[in-house]
């Protein structure tokens, strides 16, 4: 939570890109982009919204490498309904508890290397399993923000069907593809709009209840701020030797937000962190070097010193946030 760039670290597994090779298989790993075809040189046609749609649903079953699966007719329809559930917002990632989760992507893993090794016979995927990897897929594909809905949902879920049952995508849509990218690409436009004027708006409350948090900071003689905007109080010292900003340390550290929520917690992992001092949000690793090892501090991090209006999309922080993290310096490395 601490690094610079925004990893997409968490529990929950999705559906891999598995059009690499000819006898690629789909794998569970971390979401990644549906990577769209290129425009092709054959001359464009006009498609109609609906089969649009239902394209979007083709593409993202192909897109994740579904049919390497070997799935049958009840286990691609039963991966269909979870995605159909997802989409009309009749259940979401949250409804399902973790084992569950990771459960169902377990045995797709295992169906996934056992169809690479050409066993004779496939583990199963048990209904329920492969309902949550098609609710997972919505999240995954980011058909939601692109405004999809339910009512999208039954020409997705058939167009997803059909790309779910074929290793080779139809030559046909080729043809329909600079038509698709219009279309999908103005969505995209509208999204961005959309996320933009929400995170402006989130940031205006954010930093807002920030200014208030640190007027009333401002009271606590203990506290102490630096050119930069970074507030801190230390609790102790710690040795005489202090970090520089070229030092990596190890650190214990619980991060929340204003309102107590807890964002990250080395403690609850049960070991200290170790990074280097530029690697992490500025006022963190500024905070840092104000004590030596052995020493604790309280840092009281402003946005712009944080992750500023660019949190991690899904996470606790939101625009405008101020972070405040306390700290126990543990080496300096």
């Amino acid at each position: 939570m601490l690094k610079k760039s925004h990893l997409l670290i968490g529990s929950v597994l999705a559906l891999g890109s598995a059009l690499h090779a000819e006898e690629a298989v789909a794998v569970v790993t971390e979401p990644v982009a549906v990577q769209l075809p290129a425009a092709p040189a054959a001359p464009a046609i006009e498609v109609s919204e609906a089969e649009l749609v239902e394209l979007v649903g083709y593409l993202t079953a192909q897109g994740a490498g579904v049919a390497t699966l070997k799935l049958d007719e009840v286990g691609i329809a039963a991966m269909a309904v979870g995605l159909g559930k997802g989409l009309s917002g009749e259940l979401t990632i949250q409804d399902f508890p973790q084992d569950a989760m990771q459960a169902a992507f377990g045995q797709a893993q295992a169906r996934a290397e056992a169809v690479q090794a050409e066993e004779a016979e496939l583990p199963a995927i048990d209904p329920d399993g492969l309902e949550v990897i098609g609710l997972a897929m919505v999240a995954q594909s980011g058909l939601a923000q692109l405004g999809f809905g339910a009512d999208d949902a039954s020409a997705i879920t058939k167009g997803f069907i059909t790309g779910a049952s074929v290793t080779e995508p139809d030559p046909s849509i080729e043809a329909k593809m600079p038509a698709f990218q219009e279309f999908i690409q103005a969505r995209v436009s509208v999204a961005q709009a959309a996320a933009a004027a929400a995170g402006a708006a989130a940031a205006a409350e954010g930093i807002a209840v920030s200014k208030a948090f640190f007027a009333e900071l401002a009271a606590d003689t203990e506290v102490q701020s630096t050119e930069s905007g970074l507030h801190y109080k230390v609790l102790e010292p710690g040795s005489d030797a202090k970090p520089t900003m070229e030092d990596a340390v190890l650190v214990h550290y619980k991060g929340t937000l204003i309102d107590g929520t807890q964002f990250d917690s080395s403690y609850d992992r049960g070991a200290p962190a170790e990074f280097p001092l530029n690697g992490v949000v500025q006022g963190f690793g500024e905070g840092l070097t104000k004590i030596g090892a052995g020493g604790k501090i309280i840092l009281y991090i402003p946005s712009e010193l944080g992750y500023g209006n660019n949190p991690r999309p899904g996470g606790a922080i939101k625009p405008g946030d101020t972070l405040i993290f306390e700290c126990e310096l543990v080496e300096i490395r």
